[in-house]
């Protein structure tokens, strides 16, 4: 990867991060450290440059998908938790 494509890359990240009000060194540290959501979205992020998505389509692309993640009963992570049985 020439310093170019890398400083496009990185461009293209740093601009979706900043539009999802994340900082970019505590994504990196969290990324780091394998953080379910941040691994989640540097995936995204990865997919949608190699594609070629401009980052403003990027940006769009991933808000759909973080609701979806986030919001639907299937696999949302914002389900409350199941009930613990406990004998009576």
């Amino acid at each position: 990867m020439d310093h170019l494509e890398y400083n496009s890359k990185y461009r293209f990240m740093s601009d979706i991060l900043k539009t999802l009000h994340l900082k970019t060194d505590i994504f990196m540290y969290n990324l780091a450290h394998h953080t379910p959501y941040e691994m989640i979205l540097y995936r995204w992020i990865n997919k949608l440059y190699t594609k070629g998505t401009s980052s403003e389509e990027a940006i769009q692309l991933i808000y759909k998908a973080r609701n979806i993640l986030l919001l639907t009963q299937k696999n949302s992570w914002c389900n409350p938790p199941k009930p613990i049985d406990t004998p009576s």
